[in-house]
């Protein structure tokens, strides 16, 4: 069985019989959110960091000693994973997203690239942290520049599975920086089946300019930032307005959005069409316990206004 999980933030998984192959696992209390433990993570066996930002980054080693997975990244996250955080050498693989590098792991074939970032100046964020007193904010710069290493490369990975079937997190790269180039020769150079895209802020056209290049048969939607910019007071359109963008242009194409807890169980896949029947996805907690922090009432994220 194959199975995509969402654990909020940027946390996702792709849990096969070879095992759980993590993405950015992230589990403190933070931003008065607290969804899941580390106890919902001891399966995993591979870990991708995408970057250094902490809430990507900072649970990244505690996870890997707990459980002894290997951990992929950028040379400059092993680097810092291995001299600052004690993680073993031989526990690390580098992989290069600037030269498309690739990696094979028993039962995944992993390929990185690069994506932009949407505009980030450290030091104005720490400024307006101590400016406005606003705690979270400035706990999430200073840690971000001592704690993590803030300025690794932005990485993508394609996931290539035994039975062909390939996944493509683009993580946060859907947003006005990304190039109608760039996306296009990524589209060219991998085939893409389930695309895993961030959504954040008024970033609609992007990720709907993603799915065109990428040609992905199931699109998964994640919130990687809603509680984070909450506490910034920046605003997103409503989830559901992504997912209908998505539709609109690409009637064929079955968009999921996901909430921690959603998983995504494909079995019966095909790597060539897709049968809808054979699709199970749903929103529900893991077998592990689960709590939530005290702005939390339901399973999953608070919704934006308008979302259904």
């Amino acid at each position: 069985m194959t199975t995509i999980r969402y654990f909020g933030w940027s946390a996702l998984s792709i849990e096969t019989g070879d095992g759980a192959l993590f993405f950015d696992p992230f589990f403190r209390p933070y931003c008065g959110a607290e969804w899941f433990h580390l106890d919902d993570f001891r399966h995993a066996k591979y870990i991708c960091v995408t970057h250094g930002h902490e809430e990507h980054f900072l649970d990244v080693p505690v996870i890997a000693k707990a459980t002894d997975a290997v951990v992929v990244g950028s040379p400059s996250v092993c680097s810092f994973l291995k001299w600052r955080r004690g993680i073993p050498a031989d526990r690390l693989r580098v992989v290069d997203p600037k030269t498309f590098g690739e990696i094979s792991l028993p039962g995944f074939k992993l390929t990185a690239f690069r994506w932009k970032h949407r505009d980030i100046n450290l030091p104005r964020a720490l400024t307006r942290a101590l400016f406005h007193g606003n705690a979270t904010q400035l706990s999430w710069a200073w840690s971000s520049a001592t704690s993590a290493p803030f300025y690794s490369p932005y990485t993508g990975f394609h996931v290539e599975l035994p039975d062909g079937l390939t996944v493509l997190n683009y993580n946060e790269g859907f947003n006005s920086k990304m190039t109608d180039a760039e996306i296009t020769e990524l589209g060219r150079r991998v085939r893409t089946d389930v695309l895993l895209a961030g959504m954040q802020l008024n970033f609609m056209a992007d990720v709907v300019r993603g799915v065109a290049a990428l040609k992905p048969k199931i699109v998964v939607l994640y919130p990687p930032h809603e509680k984070f910019h909450a506490m910034m007071g920046a605003v997103s359109e409503p989830w559901p307005s992504f997912a209908t963008a998505v539709r609109e242009r690409f009637p064929g194409v079955t968009v999921h959005i996901a909430e921690p807890g959603f998983s995504l169980d494909l079995d019966g896949y095909s790597t060539r069409t897709i049968d809808a029947g054979s699709i199970s996805s749903q929103t529900r907690l893991p077998t592990s316990k689960t709590t939530f922090g005290p702005v939390e009432t339901r399973t999953g994220l608070a919704a934006p206004s308008g979302r259904t």
